[in-house]
């Protein structure tokens, strides 16, 4: 039997460290979040299906306030469900982390208790409720690094044992240690978005209200790819990357930006170089891959009559379609220099069957155009949240 509980738990810090080489390659590509963490570690340790491990894991973490906060997981027909709500517990309570042992706790209701009833006094009401069912066992070990909590497991078949306690001592480092990098990724992320934002409103300076309309077209932006069911990586990324469609402006003399009238020829042909130059501000970053495309296509016309390299239909990027949508969206809706706002109605009426400029079945991808009338309310709610900041 100790040759066979040991085989079993080589087995699982195994997969716990498959785990742990798996999701660090998904931190470098933001694919990581903590709850697919959660589920893709507590999936290798639970028991189930003939594997030896707790019925229920319990996993609690200190907040900054020091109030502690936790679930119960569990497995169910091979998927891990969450066994509880949330579960809050006072750092004055007997339950509170800080009150356990720094030592891996292993303990068997029969070395303490007469009885497994009286046992249950241990276990905190709430916790006991989730689980369901007397608890017999349960092992107890600190998370640390960012994470700093403890992690209790409960209810291994027959008695827990050290070497069940060593595979949860490897869960409890995954998930201290994995949490610690993804907050240290994520504050590199913010810093990252920052420097984007920042250079999207470069342009602010020299047009008025850009702020607010490369605001509006990330939103724009991230609800027509949601709605065309894309990927929810692809979302994101265009969510933040469709502000740098006008970043190449930052290199065109402001009297013509800011030209109240129409632009004669040689005004044009500077203004039609704003693509380019925005492609060679973002450089090669394979981060800026999304953005860099946004900035050289959203002026592609869908019959290929556009600039600057006169791409048409599939040629043009999937992100420059997108967002040529919602940059002339808003450009309708708000005012410039040298043109009144339009209404949302008169908007779509111009989406719908064309100006002097511009031409929907000629201009437009047909499936981004579709997907703009099945939610152009959201349009319209976007534009008008933006409150008196109009672009």
């Amino acid at each position: 039997m100790t040759f066979e509980l040991c085989k079993a738990s080589l087995q699982q810090t195994q997969e716990l460290l498959g785990l742990v080489n798996g999701t660090l390659r998904d931190l470098t590509s933001r694919k990581f979040t903590g709850k697919q963490l959660y589920i893709d570690a507590l999936r290798r340790v639970l028991g189930g299906r003939g594997r030896r491990g707790p019925s229920s894991i319990f996993i609690l973490l200190n907040g900054k306030s020091g109030v502690s906060r936790g679930r119960v997981f569990q497995l169910s027909s091979g998927e891990i469900v969450e066994g509880s709500e949330e579960i809050v517990i006072d750092p004055s309570s007997v339950f509170a982390p800080e009150r356990l042992s720094d030592e891996v706790i292993v303990s068997n209701w029969c070395d303490t208790c007469e009885t497994v009833e009286e046992y249950q006094s241990y276990f905190h009401p709430r916790v006991k409720s989730s689980i369901g069912k007397p608890i017999t066992n349960f092992i107890c070990c600190h998370i640390g690094g960012d994470a700093h909590g403890a992690l209790l497991a409960f209810n291994y078949p027959g008695d827990a044992t050290e070497y069940d306690a060593s595979v949860l001592q490897g869960l409890a480092v995954v998930i201290g240690s994995l949490i610690t990098l993804s907050n240290s990724v994520s504050e590199t992320e913010k810093a990252f978005i920052y420097t984007i934002e920042a250079l999207a409103r470069a342009c602010e300076a020299a047009e008025e209200g850009t702020g607010a309309h490369i605001i509006r077209v990330n939103r724009y932006a991230g609800a027509l790819a949601a709605y065309m069911g894309l990927p929810v990586d692809y979302v994101e990324v265009i969510s933040y990357s469709a502000q740098m469609h006008d970043v190449g402006k930052i290199r065109v003399p402001n009297e013509i930006l800011l030209k109240p009238g129409p632009l004669n020829e040689e005004e044009l042909r500077i203004m039609s170089l704003h693509p380019v130059y925005g492609e060679k501000i973002l450089g090669d970053s394979p981060r800026l891959q999304i953005a860099r495309e946004i900035a050289r296509s959203h002026h592609e016309n869908w019959d290929g009559s556009g600039y600057p390299q006169g791409l048409r239909g599939d040629d043009i990027p999937l992100s420059g379609r997108i967002v040529k949508l919602a940059d002339v969206y808003d450009a309708l809706r708000s005012r410039r220099s040298y043109k009144e706002p339009l209404s949302h109605k008169d908007t779509l009426s111009v989406l719908r069957v064309g100006d002097s400029r511009i031409d929907p079945r000629r201009h437009f991808d047909p499936v981004v155009l579709e997907t703009f009338f099945g939610i152009e309310h959201i349009f319209a709610s976007i534009y008008e949240s933006s409150g008196s900041i109009h672009g």
